[in-house]
């Protein structure tokens, strides 16, 4: 069966693309001890914490990976654990449980939603793509009221809501 793979040569490779998720991974948790939620709403990382088939301007191929790339990393363990720890600091940064599906009590001032729906969809193409429906349901139910509320999920001509209104 084939399996669509990044033939790119910009593609940095999985043990480069496990390394900068690992070390963004530590800023995570850095950020969250301290509570530092701010952090997580102005840096960059989209492409390394929740990787997909997708293109970035700024990146081009260099962190996409397809199918064939996440069978393989889903074969790592340390990197599937990784991953899941990374989407549950995100969502802990909107004061959202990834877990419990329910919202924080008892937040910090910036521990809110952003205005980032371009993130939460990356995060959710990802969850999506490695399998993860559990996890992704949660990201959805946190969604799916903001989007009801009127929110802008539109980023650039991307239609963000549109993962979650399926």
């Amino acid at each position: 069966m084939y399996q669509r793979r990044n033939e790119s040569p910009d593609f940095v490779g999985l043990e480069a693309l496990k390394k900068k998720h690992k070390e963004q991974l530590t800023c995570f948790e850095s950020w969250a001890a301290q509570r530092d939620w701010s952090s997580f709403h102005m840096s960059h990382y989209d492409w390394w914490m929740f990787p997909y088939g997708c293109h970035s301007g700024a990146f081009g191929a260099s962190y996409a990976i397809y199918e064939y790339e996440a069978e393989q990393l889903k074969q790592d363990n340390e990197f599937i654990e990784r991953f899941l720890r990374g989407v549950e600091l995100l969502m802990l940064s909107w004061g959202w449980d990834l877990y419990g599906k329910c919202e924080v009590k008892n937040t910090d001032p910036d521990q809110c939603w952003q205005d980032w729906p371009i993130r939460l969809y990356k995060c959710a193409k990802s969850l999506k793509l490695f399998g993860f429906e559990e996890e992704f349901n949660s990201v959805k139910e946190y969604a799916l009221p903001l989007i009801k509320a009127g929110l802008n999920f539109q980023y650039g001509s991307r239609d963000c809501a549109a993962i979650f209104l399926k």
